[in-house]
């Protein structure tokens, strides 16, 4: 089999993801596949390869999602196929999709700027003092911030609106830790901590002026909390049965689903680091 790996020059920058990107390379090859790298002037030639596994950043409006379309148009076995980017890209989506299918999470408000004082009041009443802002489209904690009052809130979301016509308002569940868990065909493909680094709230966080990331603590996927394994599978299966990364805080009331992402963060040393066979997983399911 053929399988064309849709990257941008920035997934090299990062001596763990390429090193990552190689495993996957190698770890093809062995199994007797051809892995090749493709960037945007290859896409007119994607249908000459059986398979696509993209790693650059996706949303609808990226390069990747066009390719995504084109490769599953064609016939190709696609990570990540265009449903899972839409899905999971839009936190909008998200919001309805987790309220439908009574998936638990942190309670959350889409807000369209009506800044009443009675609409600002049931805000901060239902979802409690701070409160996240998020864009319909975030990667790695980007547009995402907290108000602690109503002024700020007003601030930030006059910032955020004219990029999107609603954003979510959600209830800020205070951790140590994100649970990630890595889901492929609605099993748990791997299990990590993401850490939230010290005098930080998020696990990329801006302290004393520079971005810091929380360590990563990779942990057997044998090792899931049943209760954890159950939210993750359920929800896996209303996305698709592709490549995807959860973020989960565990609570005193249980587990609360934070998000679901297509093309979840893959880094030599970090997400593979005690369940290494996630490349063969990753490539059985490409060529199956």
């Amino acid at each position: 089999m053929k399988i064309a790996c849709f990257v941008e020059a920035y997934n090299f920058r990062d001596s763990a993801e390429r090193r990552a990107l190689s495993k996957f390379k190698s770890t093809a090859e062995s199994m007797g596949h051809t892995f090749e790298f493709v960037f945007k002037d290859d896409i007119p030639k994607i249908q000459d390869y059986n398979a696509l596994f993209i790693r650059a950043t996706t949303d609808p409006s990226s390069s990747a999602y066009i390719i995504s379309r084109l490769a599953e148009q064609y016939g190709l076995k696609v990570i990540d196929d265009p449903h899972s980017i839409r899905a999971c890209s839009n936190k909008a989506i998200l919001h309805d999709l987790f309220l439908k299918n009574n998936i638990p999470a942190p309670k959350s408000i889409l807000f369209s700027g009506d800044y009443s004082k009675d609409n600002l009041d049931t805000i901060f009443r239902t979802l409690g003092t701070p409160v996240i802002i998020k864009t319909p489209y975030t990667r790695f904690s980007s547009h995402v911030e907290m108000a602690n009052s109503e002024k700020e809130l007003t601030k930030i979301s006059k910032r955020f609106l004219p990029k999107s016509k609603v954003i979510v308002l959600q209830e800020y569940i205070r951790s140590d830790f994100d649970w990630r868990v890595g889901m492929l065909r609605n099993e748990v493909l791997y299990l990590c901590k993401y850490c939230i680094p010290e005098g930080g709230w998020k696990v990329k966080s801006k302290i004393n002026g520079r971005n810091v990331w929380g360590d990563t603590i990779a942990l057997p996927r044998e090792s899931i909390d049943p209760e954890l394994k159950d939210i993750c599978i359920k929800l896996s299966k209303y996305v698709g049965d592709g490549l995807y990364g959860l973020d989960v805080k565990e609570t005193g009331d249980g587990f609360k689903v934070i998000e679901i992402n297509d093309n979840p963060s893959i880094y030599d040393g970090y997400e593979d680091a005690v369940d290494n066979d996630i490349y063969e997983k990753i490539i059985s399911a490409l060529v199956s």
